[in-house]
């Protein structure tokens, strides 16, 4: 006896395969991993642009305290982290929307030029985080190596 191998029928594998594409993509999103880990962390919003000498990062970061944020240069990009701390106790637990977002943040941002990490600089003003790098010029990568 010979064996055929089993193919669903074709009316449920459309709806079958994109439940798989669904479940897959839900376990795959950014926030999945926090709420595993017990926290949420989110990713404040970024400006990056450049100017002729330098690399300018813009973050919007209302409510942040100078205090309670991390900013670390690299080569190879910037990392933004910190806390959002809720000041005000509420007493009246009825809400009916709730959008303000506290807790941790973290945020990395690859720079779009070469720049020097020892020539970056940030100021935190009126709840926007404004980062300045100046740009480099990179040697020319690679150097050939003669085989003895």
């Amino acid at each position: 006896m010979s064996m055929i191998r089993w193919q669903r029928p074709h009316s449920m594998t459309g709806v079958i395969d994109e439940m798989d594409r669904a479940f897959r993509d839900l376990a795959a999103a950014p926030w999945a991993a926090a709420l595993h880990a017990g926290g949420f962390e989110w990713g404040p919003a970024v400006d990056v642009y450049e100017t002729e000498d330098q690399i300018v990062v813009k973050s919007s970061l209302p409510g942040v305290q100078k205090e309670d944020l991390e900013v670390n240069a690299t080569e190879d990009g910037l990392t933004i982290h910190g806390e959002s701390k809720q000041e005000e106790e509420v007493k009246d637990d009825n809400y009916y929307r709730k959008e303000l977002r506290r807790g941790t943040f973290h945020r990395q941002i690859p720079w779009p030029a070469s720049v020097d990490p020892d020539t970056v600089s940030a100021k935190l003003e009126d709840g926007v985080l404004v980062v300045r790098a100046t740009k480099i010029e990179k040697a020319a990568g690679g150097k050939q190596i003669t085989v003895e």
